[in-house]
Protein backbone atom coordinates (compact mmCIF):
# COMPACT_ATOMS: atom_id res chain seq x y z
CA UNK A 1 0.00 0.00 0.00
CA UNK A 2 1.22 3.14 -0.71
CA UNK A 3 1.99 5.83 1.59
CA UNK A 4 1.21 9.61 1.23
CA UNK A 5 4.33 12.17 1.91
CA UNK A 6 4.21 14.07 5.63
CA UNK A 7 4.45 17.02 3.85
CA UNK A 8 1.34 16.78 1.92
CA UNK A 9 -0.32 15.39 5.07
CA UNK A 10 0.64 18.33 7.06
CA UNK A 11 1.16 21.92 5.59
CA UNK A 12 3.65 24.46 7.61
CA UNK A 13 1.00 26.17 9.49
CA UNK A 14 -0.67 23.56 11.14
CA UNK A 15 0.01 21.93 14.44
CA UNK A 16 -0.20 18.45 15.69
CA UNK A 17 -2.40 17.74 18.50
CA UNK A 18 -2.37 14.53 20.80
CA UNK A 19 -5.21 13.48 23.04
CA UNK A 20 -5.10 14.56 26.33
CA UNK A 21 -8.20 13.57 28.88
CA UNK A 22 -11.92 13.46 28.40
CA UNK A 23 -14.05 15.46 30.57
CA UNK A 24 -17.62 17.16 30.94
CA UNK A 25 -18.89 20.67 29.61
CA UNK A 26 -20.33 23.47 31.39
CA UNK A 27 -23.64 21.47 32.45
CA UNK A 28 -22.02 18.54 33.27
CA UNK A 29 -23.53 16.28 30.74
CA UNK A 30 -22.20 16.71 27.74
CA UNK A 31 -18.31 15.27 27.56
CA UNK A 32 -15.32 17.02 26.16
CA UNK A 33 -13.00 15.33 24.27
CA UNK A 34 -9.38 17.16 25.09
CA UNK A 35 -6.65 17.93 22.44
CA UNK A 36 -3.24 19.38 23.45
CA UNK A 37 -0.54 21.03 21.21
CA UNK A 38 2.19 18.23 21.28
CA UNK A 39 5.57 19.89 22.90
CA UNK A 40 3.25 23.25 23.23
CA UNK A 41 0.55 24.50 25.74
CA UNK A 42 -2.24 25.32 23.47
CA UNK A 43 -5.37 22.64 23.83
CA UNK A 44 -8.40 22.46 21.44
CA UNK A 45 -12.17 20.93 23.23
CA UNK A 46 -14.22 18.41 21.17
CA UNK A 47 -17.42 18.11 22.12
CA UNK A 48 -19.20 14.52 22.12
CA UNK A 49 -22.24 12.49 22.25
CA UNK A 50 -21.71 9.82 25.31
CA UNK A 51 -21.46 6.86 23.24
CA UNK A 52 -18.23 8.19 21.45
CA UNK A 53 -16.99 9.77 24.40
CA UNK A 54 -17.43 5.74 25.83
CA UNK A 55 -15.69 4.39 23.44
CA UNK A 56 -13.35 6.96 23.02
CA UNK A 57 -12.37 5.97 26.89
CA UNK A 58 -12.81 2.11 26.50
CA UNK A 59 -10.21 2.19 23.91
CA UNK A 60 -7.08 3.30 25.71
CA UNK A 61 -7.41 1.12 29.30
CA UNK A 62 -5.14 -0.78 28.65
CA UNK A 63 -6.85 -3.03 31.71
CA UNK A 64 -9.77 -3.36 29.58
CA UNK A 65 -9.57 -5.94 26.58
CA UNK A 66 -12.70 -4.62 24.44
CA UNK A 67 -13.53 -4.77 20.92
CA UNK A 68 -14.31 -1.17 19.45
CA UNK A 69 -17.36 -0.74 16.80
CA UNK A 70 -14.71 0.84 14.60
CA UNK A 71 -12.91 -2.41 14.04
CA UNK A 72 -15.04 -3.61 11.59
CA UNK A 73 -14.82 -0.52 9.53
CA UNK A 74 -11.18 -0.76 9.72
CA UNK A 75 -10.76 -4.10 8.89
CA UNK A 76 -13.00 -3.26 5.70
CA UNK A 77 -10.72 -0.21 4.85
CA UNK A 78 -7.33 -2.72 5.26
CA UNK A 79 -9.13 -5.61 3.26
CA UNK A 80 -9.95 -2.16 0.25
CA UNK A 81 -6.64 -1.24 0.58
CA UNK A 82 -6.98 1.87 1.96
CA UNK A 83 -5.74 3.36 5.29
CA UNK A 84 -7.10 6.74 7.30
CA UNK A 85 -4.04 8.62 7.64
CA UNK A 86 -4.60 11.71 9.27
CA UNK A 87 -7.28 14.24 11.13
CA UNK A 88 -7.79 17.90 10.06
CA UNK A 89 -9.52 20.01 12.42
CA UNK A 90 -10.49 22.19 9.36
CA UNK A 91 -13.82 23.95 10.15
CA UNK A 92 -16.49 25.92 12.35
CA UNK A 93 -20.01 26.13 11.19
CA UNK A 94 -22.50 27.53 13.88
CA UNK A 95 -22.04 25.66 17.04
CA UNK A 96 -20.59 22.20 15.28
CA UNK A 97 -16.48 21.05 14.67
CA UNK A 98 -15.67 19.68 11.65
CA UNK A 99 -12.48 17.51 10.34
CA UNK A 100 -11.10 16.33 6.99
CA UNK A 101 -10.18 12.57 7.51
CA UNK A 102 -7.38 11.77 4.82
CA UNK A 103 -7.59 8.79 3.41
CA UNK A 104 -4.87 6.82 1.30
CA UNK A 105 -4.89 3.54 -1.34
CA UNK A 106 -7.70 4.65 -2.90
CA UNK A 107 -8.26 6.65 -6.38
CA UNK A 108 -11.54 7.72 -5.44
CA UNK A 109 -11.68 8.64 -1.66
CA UNK A 110 -9.00 11.06 -1.10
CA UNK A 111 -10.57 12.96 1.62
CA UNK A 112 -13.59 13.28 3.62
CA UNK A 113 -15.61 15.78 5.29
CA UNK A 114 -17.35 15.28 8.68
CA UNK A 115 -18.24 16.56 11.85
CA UNK A 116 -15.42 15.92 14.47
CA UNK A 117 -17.65 14.22 17.52
CA UNK A 118 -18.83 11.63 14.55
CA UNK A 119 -15.13 11.00 13.90
CA UNK A 120 -12.86 11.21 16.95
CA UNK A 121 -13.56 7.53 18.26
CA UNK A 122 -12.88 6.06 14.91
CA UNK A 123 -9.49 8.12 14.35
CA UNK A 124 -8.20 7.20 17.87
CA UNK A 125 -9.06 3.78 17.31
CA UNK A 126 -7.01 3.91 13.78
CA UNK A 127 -4.23 5.48 15.70
CA UNK A 128 -3.80 8.24 13.49
CA UNK A 129 -2.40 11.92 14.06
CA UNK A 130 -4.43 15.25 14.08
CA UNK A 131 -3.78 18.79 13.49
CA UNK A 132 -5.02 22.31 13.03
CA UNK A 133 -4.18 25.81 12.48
CA UNK A 134 -3.69 28.09 16.03
CA UNK A 135 -6.62 30.40 13.74
CA UNK A 136 -8.83 27.11 14.07
CA UNK A 137 -7.45 27.19 18.24
CA UNK A 138 -8.64 30.77 18.15
CA UNK A 139 -12.31 30.05 16.21
CA UNK A 140 -13.16 27.05 18.78
CA UNK A 141 -11.79 28.84 21.77
CA UNK A 142 -14.45 32.05 21.14
CA UNK A 143 -17.14 29.36 20.25
CA UNK A 144 -16.64 27.35 23.55
CA UNK A 145 -16.47 30.97 25.52
CA UNK A 146 -19.96 31.43 24.36
CA UNK A 147 -21.74 28.10 24.93
CA UNK A 148 -20.19 28.18 28.12
CA UNK A 149 -22.28 31.34 29.09
CA UNK A 150 -25.58 30.91 30.46
CA UNK A 151 -28.23 32.90 28.46
CA UNK A 152 -28.41 36.92 29.55
CA UNK A 153 -30.85 36.90 32.48
CA UNK A 154 -30.76 33.54 32.78
CA UNK A 155 -30.36 32.33 36.79
CA UNK A 156 -27.55 29.67 37.18
CA UNK A 157 -30.40 27.41 37.95
CA UNK A 158 -32.13 27.71 34.50
CA UNK A 159 -28.61 27.30 33.00
CA UNK A 160 -28.58 23.95 34.52
CA UNK A 161 -32.24 22.99 33.74
CA UNK A 162 -32.61 24.52 30.00
CA UNK A 163 -29.62 23.49 28.25
CA UNK A 164 -27.79 25.57 25.39
CA UNK A 165 -26.86 24.07 22.26
CA UNK A 166 -23.72 22.48 22.66
CA UNK A 167 -20.76 22.93 20.46
CA UNK A 168 -21.44 19.42 17.83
Amino acid sequence: MKRIVDAKLTPANEIELEAFGLTTGMDNVRPVMLFREKGGEATLPVWLSPLDAGIALTQHQPQAFMLSPHDVTLNLLSKLGMKLEVCHFREVKGNQQYVELIFSGSRKVKNMKVRADHAISFCLQAGVRFYCTRQYLEECRQVNATISQPPPGARRSDFKRNRQHYMN
